[in-house]
């Protein structure tokens, strides 16, 4: 089965860059999966000449065009979006705003990529099913929903859990997630993911792909990454 790779570029790919990235990317010699992410100010641009699906970093759950600077899932579908990531960690978001973004993607007919995952000092058999659950709240087609797996410690430090450790994780949550919600899902992993070590975690068994961060954003790595896996 074809892995899942997410390049989610944050704010790193510069205008001047960006059309010698698309050629280049849409070159891209892989069997795997591909999502790409870009800055929503290259949207369009990706939509128009990327050949890979694109997905958003962000959107807003409200549909009522009131809300400045904002980006809704009406907007996003209208443009040809396919994915949203949703709970990334750094926007410290509550969880009723990460229902309510998952709703209204699911609404727009978009597959959110759900971020979860506990810091260093918290007991991830308490904190993801707790996390889980008020995510999911009133959800009814999470078959539609990607997992990304992302422990908040290693969430751009370098600092990742043990290849065993991921299993573990990943292993508890898809069992859970199969009995509270009787979902078979897709859990992805991201946190500090590059070309030293996407092999061993994307040929861990129970991992079905990775969220890879602003390196994506540069070719040549997005190159090494892909040459990475055997």
């Amino acid at each position: 089965m074809k892995k899942l790779l997410v390049l989610n570029h944050k704010m790193s790919l510069l205008y001047d860059d960006l059309y010698v990235y698309i050629d280049r990317i849409n070159n891209l010699d892989t069997e795997e999966d591909i999502v790409i992410c870009p800055s929503s100010i290259y949207l369009e641009a990706f939509v128009n000449n990327c050949d890979w699906p694109i997905g958003a970093q962000n959107m807003h759950y409200d549909i009522s065009e009131n809300n400045t600077g904002e980006i809704s899932s009406n907007q996003l579908k209208s443009l040809g979006i396919e994915y949203v990531i949703v709970g990334h960690s750094e926007r410290n978001e509550s969880a009723n705003v990460v229902n309510l973004k998952l709703i209204a993607a699911l609404d727009s007919n978009i597959f959110p990529i759900l971020c979860f995952g506990e810091n260093i000092d918290e007991d991830y058999h308490i904190k993801i099913p707790k996390m889980l659950d008020s995510y999911l709240k009133d959800i009814q087609n999470i078959d539609f929903i990607t997992f990304a797996y992302e422990p908040i410690y290693s969430v751009g430090t370098g600092m990742l859990p043990s290849n065993e450790k991921i299993a573990e994780i990943v292993s508890f949550t898809k069992e859970y997630l199969k009995k509270k919600f009787n979902t078979n899902p897709r859990i992805i992993y991201g946190g500090s993911v590059d070309n030293t070590n996407i092999n061993d975690i994307i040929n861990i068994d129970c991992v079905d792909g990775a969220i890879i961060g602003n390196v994506s954003s540069n070719y040549m790595e997005v190159k090494k990454i892909i040459g990475s896996i055997k």
